[in-house]
């Protein structure tokens, strides 16, 4: 029966022959292996003495069924094929199939082992959630668009922008505005107060953290407390250790508080709080749509911006020991100006009152501010007296404080060490105009992180970037700003909009303590005559900042004066149409070029 069996079975692959040979050419291992086999065999038959015909019919038998056999189990899946003829067309006749099996096979297995890898760090990690982060994050993917990125931020939202907390958020009509943070930009375009939709990043536990080698992660609600740059590592407040490959500190600022403030009941501590996060504008709308009494400690940037905004909503005392409104910054004459357009707006100003004591008054519930001597009561009180740069984490880990301007000392590709790198408020940088400085604006938060990303990213270049600012105090006064402003320095202001009889023959105010014979006594001014105007801040013969009172889109040109390092002699002649300055400053912007985008490009 077994050997009726093997003649069906060998007359089958007799007749399948054409086909095979076909199908095999001479070179395939398959006809290789029947060659050795048939060999070995015909050697093995050529050393016997018997001359059996039984046994060359089983080497016969043996080599037509296991050819078959081996050529089967080699065979490829059918799909194979019908992917082959899909995407290549058919194979000719002469295609070598085992070898491309075996091709198919390494770069499947090559895939595999690719898959599987894990990384033991994040590529980035980001420590804070501001502005300079936001911008960083997108600095490093202009670079590096499949970065993996973790953004730590200390407050429980994801980054925003700061400049509406005391500006556009409190003009909204919007009862919700609280609740959905929108707001009506320059451009009269509804914007977010946030950079992004929370659902835009990967949520992560702080709990739970691991790298997976790709994506934007966030967590929210922790803040990094040490920083080993040794090990690359940084850990959180709930001790969870986060392993990094580069790392950007951009902790901000924590605002500063009186003296008497921690003093204070608890009871009262809750009425006397400083202003910067979302939830601090939050809490403040709440107790101005109550109508309580305010009183908002501070005369500068924040103390004036917001005393006006809340002006609109409640009742508002300023309070704060200078002359007037952003006297450190504007000259004498113009900071009082600007304070009798602050009492317009209708802000009670207490300028020249230094406060000497906080304490609570529990019979009437309220917190007295005493000034020169004199009570005053009120519901709230908001301190808004400048903040102190976050800069412990990297003290702790040993990096370089300035000790004058008190950020972290960085290079000119803003790091501070290897894999370490700084932005925003906290960071004392080299201006290549103006020298070391450390900059509290917006403008430089934007520029910095994103520049300080690439850098990151692998494309280290010199922050040369001379950053603005702005602020509006009501709908009378708007300024933009670039530079050092220092009321102390010497000034020179050119105004518009006055009588040819009043062009002074040499402008504007030496500060106090200046040499008067060598800078022109102030001129007399017609009552609210600074309207419209440009204000030259001047150090060592030489214009170090330009304030653009009411004056705007002309940020390109005043940051050409800066660069150029012009003379106050220049600003002193600016009425003459001849000057070199007055024609720069005159100059139509079309041919102004952004320089941040030119040099981020380059």
């Amino acid at each position: 029966m077994a050997t009726q069996l093997l003649l069906r079975a060998t007359r089958a692959r007799v007749a399948a022959a054409p086909a095979i040979r076909a199908a095999v050419p001479r070179a395939t291992p398959a006809r290789a292996i029947a060659r050795r086999f048939a060999s070995s065999e015909s050697h093995h038959q050529s050393q016997k003495s018997s001359s059996d015909g039984s046994n060359a019919l089983w080497a016969i038998a043996s080599a037509l069924f296991f050819v078959p056999a081996f050529l089967a189990i080699t065979k490829p899946p059918e799909k194979y094929y019908a992917h082959r003829s899909e995407a290549v067309g058919p194979a000719p006749a002469h295609a070598a199939l085992a070898p491309e099996v075996e091709d198919k096979e390494e770069e499947t297995v090559e895939e595999t082992e690719k898959a599987v890898v894990v990384p033991d760090r994040f590529q980035y990690v980001l420590i804070g959630g501001g502005t300079a982060s936001y911008s960083a994050m997108l600095g490093i993917q202009e670079v590096d668009p499949t970065a993996e990125i973790l953004i730590i931020a200390g407050e429980r939202y994801g980054p925003y922008q700061r400049p509406p907390l005391s500006k556009e958020l409190w003009f909204s009509e919007d009862p919700e505005v609280t609740s959905h943070l929108q707001f009506t930009n320059w451009e009269g375009k509804q914007t977010s107060l946030f950079y992004q939709d929370a659902n835009e990043y990967e949520q992560v536990d702080a709990a739970d953290l691991h790298p997976t080698g790709s994506g934007v992660k966030l967590v929210t609600g922790h803040r990094a407390v040490a920083l080993d740059v040794d090990a690359q590592t940084v850990t959180l407040d709930n001790g969870t250790t986060v392993p990094y490959g580069k790392v950007l500190l951009a902790t901000g600022g924590t605002p500063r508080t009186l003296a008497d403030q921690k003093a204070l009941p608890e009871a009262a501590q809750k009425r006397v709080v400083t202003y910067r996060s979302v939830d601090d504008f939050k809490k403040l709308a709440a107790v101005a749509a109550q109508g309580k009494h305010v009183a908002v400690i501070g005369g500068g940037f924040l103390g004036s911006e917001l005393s006006v905004a809340l002006a609109k909503k409640t009742k508002v005392t300023q309070v704060f020991p200078e002359d007037g409104n952003m006297a450190l910054v504007f000259p004498r004459y113009l900071a009082r100006w600007t304070t009798q357009q602050v009492q317009k707006e209708g802000v009670a100003v207490l300028s020249k009152s230094k406060v000497t004591a906080l304490k609570y008054d529990a019979e009437s519930d309220q917190i007295v501010i005493e000034t020169n001597g004199v009570q005053h009561k009120f519901d709230h009180v908001v301190v808004a007296v400048g903040i102190e740069p976050n800069v412990e984490l990297a003290r702790q880990a040993g990096l370089e404080i300035d000790p004058v301007r008190g950020g972290i000392v960085v290079n000119a590709e803003l790091e501070a060490r290897r894999n370490v790198f700084c932005a925003g408020d906290n960071v004392s940088f080299h201006d290549v105009a103006l020298g070391r400085r450390r900059v509290e604006h917006y403008d430089a938060a934007v520029l910095g992180g994103r520049w300080a990303g690439r850098s990151m990213a692998g494309k280290p270049k010199a922050f040369t970037h001379q950053s603005m600012f702005w602020s509006d105090l009501g709908p009378k006064i708007g300024y933009e700003a670039m530079g050092i402003l220092d009321s102390s320095l010497v000034t020179v202001g050119v105004w518009g909009q006055q009588p040819a009889a009043d062009v002074p023959a040499a402008p504007a105010a030496a500060a106090e303590g200046e040499d008067k014979a060598a800078v022109p006594a102030a001129p007399a001014k017609p009552k609210d005559d600074f309207k419209k105007g440009v204000v030259f801040y001047v150090r060592d013969d030489t214009i170090v900042g330009c304030l653009m009172f009411n004056i705007h889109g002309k940020v390109d040109v005043a940051r050409r004066v800066l660069l150029g390092k012009h003379k106050p002699a220049e600003a002193n002649e600016l009425p003459s149409s001849s000057t070199s300055l007055r024609k720069l400053w005159a100059r139509e912007d079309a041919e102004r070029v952004r320089q941040e985008s030119k040099e981020l490009k380059a």
